[in-house]
């Protein structure tokens, strides 16, 4: 029972520590990301385990497509597009990859991020 009980709580922490998502961006509404997709300047807030360093070396892959600010206390993006077009925009998703995120929060939704750029990139 003893050997029972600690392969429970062992499979139920390694549960745990897996649903832990550090996968995801946050965006703001959705009125929001379609002012920011029109001025060019699209905000949102990565997870907390990205730093400063990962940011700038992926995002010096895409200078020709957008530049980005990044605030490494609060770990808000700001990119802003060179040229403002829905394939430019597309390659926010290369960045995201990049760095490890899947998945973009808007609204309390989550959405791949596949479906992020067709809902509010496109």
């Amino acid at each position: 029972m003893k050997k029972f009980l600690l392969a429970a709580v062992f499979l139920v922490s390694t549960f745990i520590s897996f649903a832990q998502d550090n996968s995801t961006a946050v965006c703001g509404t959705k009125l929001a990301l379609t002012q920011e997709k029109e001025a060019g300047k699209i905000k949102m807030k990565l997870p907390a385990n990205i730093s400063e360093e990962d940011v700038n070396n992926y995002a010096s892959y895409y200078e020709k497509m957008f530049t980005v600010d990044f605030n490494n206390a609060t770990h808000e993006i700001v990119y802003n597009m060179v040229v403002n077009d829905a394939n430019n925009r597309r390659v926010i998703l290369r960045f995201l990859s990049a760095n490890q995120i899947q998945n973009v929060i808007v609204e309390g939704r989550v959405y791949p991020a596949n479906d992020f750029y067709e809902a509010f990139l496109k």
